[in-house]
């Protein structure tokens, strides 16, 4: 089965507060197509 994805940096500035919860849930909890093979996964590095 061909899968495709990709891999990369981004970098986010301003005001998060609000949205920090659930950036870091998402470290733990993959979410969307493909997740049951390990895509969707991502770190969080501060």
């Amino acid at each position: 089965m061909k899968m495709g994805g990709f891999m990369g940096e981004i970098t986010y500035e301003g005001e998060l507060k609000k949205f920090w919860p659930y950036i870091k849930l998402g470290e733990y909890v993959y979410v969307g197509k493909g997740s049951g093979f390990g895509l969707g996964r991502y770190r969080i590095e501060e």
